[in-house]
């Protein structure tokens, strides 16, 4: 990855490719003052350098039907255990993040479920198949406005 020197213009077109990545270089130029192929030229480069590292669609988890998004902090028994956490995480299609962390806590995992119960059973299944000693799970209420990179 390159160390790109963004100017304010490569900032908003960043703001509006986070908000809406289906927008057409003519609704890009158009919004920052760019002619399209200015704005798709600058979009390139954006790629090309690293700093947009993919374009992604924002799904409607409760449509799916898992309308309930938990955190969940793991703790693990030992660092042995590590390899079969790491593969229940990447086989259960309920499991939408997964962080590695330092400090105390090993992961913390970000989960939709389709109810209570289907998270009692994510939780019994990371304990039996992931080797996982403790959990501490809490459902997410609310999204809040940041600057950062939006949810999904």
């Amino acid at each position: 990855m390159c160390s790109t020197v963004l100017d304010d213009i490569d900032r908003d077109l960043l703001t509006l490719l986070q908000n809406d990545a289906r927008l057409t270089q003519r609704q890009l130029g158009r919004a920052v003052g760019l002619s399209p192929n200015a704005a798709g030229a600058r979009v390139q480069r954006l790629v090309r350098d690293g700093v947009i590292s993919g374009f992604h669609a924002t799904i409607d988890h409760a449509a799916l039907g898992r309308p309930l998004e938990a955190s969940i902090d793991v703790w693990q028994n030992d660092a042995l255990d590590r390899p079969a956490f790491e593969q229940l995480v990447r086989d259960d299609d309920r499991i939408v993040e997964c962080f590695y962390l330092t400090g105390p806590l090993d992961f913390r995992i970000r989960a939709r479920v389709a109810s209570p119960q289907d998270l009692n059973e994510l939780l019994t299944r990371m304990k039996n198949e992931g080797r996982v000693r403790q959990t501490d799970s809490r459902l997410i209420l609310q999204y809040l406005p940041t600057t950062g990179e939006p949810e999904d």
